[in-house]
């Protein structure tokens, strides 16, 4: 005799795999139950047949379409929003790329400008300089000389007993025919002094030419840092230029992570739901879940092969309820 036993309508479905995928499922079947209307069975109610439970499950599978459709269409009208919000982004960003250039440009010139009047005013000044030094050189020049008049005068008269001097030389010393030869020797000496004078001049002028020569080289010197703080302002310019588009694409990059974030989140919650619904049908079939947990493109197919059995026993139902 073999036992009948009894099909279980209801089987309890152990989730197989690792426990952390199925606390997804856990949490969202505690939070069905505690928002479901509890209703106790009346023992004198018949249990419903396959019928009315054909038409539950496709009440069911109508209010998850319409669900699936209202997402749908939820996801077109935020996708239309974030595209009119890029677009308006867009625009900012020419903008902002258009003033930039614009107030880059206007610092430059401001700051040429002031450079020009700087390297005027410098200019001027120093010629002002010169000026006002060689003014009072001149004077201290026709001080010296006006000093130069009155020793000269005062020499003149004091010079006179330089006559009686030479002739008295002349008398006294028998080489000296007449106070001419005593001039003659002093002139010989003074030319000697001349020649020592013309070169020791001549050493101050190559002194005074290595001098011009260094200056030359200090101001050919100068021209060349300005050049290169010039160039260096120029450097700083582009680098400032660089890093506010650095910025300005590192804000861009964090908006495109955080629309990431989301959209991965939601693709979770899908990729949950999917396998969720694949492992119910796997136990409600008592089939073991042999697709991958990341193969949700068979999971998806095991699904839709459900949903179109139960499609075709509600067919094959519904006639032959007709039929009787």
């Amino acid at each position: 005799m073999k036992k009948n036993t009894m099909k279980d309508l209801a089987p309890i479905a152990i989730p197989h795999g690792p426990p952390v995928e199925s606390t997804t499922e856990y949490f969202k079947s505690k939070m069905e139950t505690a928002n479901m209307t509890r209703k106790y069975p009346v023992w004198d109610v018949a249990r419903p047949t396959p019928q009315v439970l054909m038409e539950q499950a496709r009440r069911d599978l109508m209010e998850a379409d319409e669900k699936l459709v209202l997402k749908r269409e939820e996801e077109k009208a935020n996708r239309v929003i974030m595209d009119a919000k890029w677009l308006e982004l867009r625009e900012k960003e020419m903008l902002l790329k258009e003033s930039f250039i614009s107030f880059n440009k206007f610092i430059r010139e401001n700051q040429e400008k002031r450079d020009r009047a700087e390297r005027k005013m410098e200019a001027d000044g120093q010629v002002l300089l010169r000026k006002a030094r060689e003014t009072e050189a001149m004077r201290c020049r026709v001080a010296d000389m006006e000093e130069v008049k009155r020793l000269m005068e005062r020499q003149v008269q004091d010079y006179t007993i330089y006559e009686d001097y030479l002739m008295s030389v002349v008398r006294n010393y028998p080489e000296f025919k007449q106070p001419l030869d005593v001039l003659n020797r002093y002139e010989a000496l003074a030319a000697a002094k001349n020649t020592l004078a013309e070169r020791q001049e001549r050493d101050l002028g190559m002194l005074e030419n290595a001098r011009q020569k260094i200056a030359a080289l200090t101001e050919e010197k100068k021209l060349f840092i300005m050049g290169l703080n010039n160039t260096l302002a120029d450097l700083r310019w582009r680098y400032d230029k660089v890093r506010n588009r650095v910025i300005e694409w590192e804000l861009a990059l964090n908006r495109l992570k955080e629309a990431a974030a989301a959209r991965h989140v939601e693709l979770c919650h899908v990729r949950a739901a999917v396998r969720s619904l694949y492992l119910k049908i796997c136990a409600q079939k008592h089939m073991p879940p042999d697709a991958p947990p990341h193969d949700f493109e068979q999971q998806l197919v095991l699904v839709m092969r459900a949903l179109l059995e139960l499609r075709n026993i509600y067919r094959i139902a519904h006639r032959r309820s007709k039929e009787k």
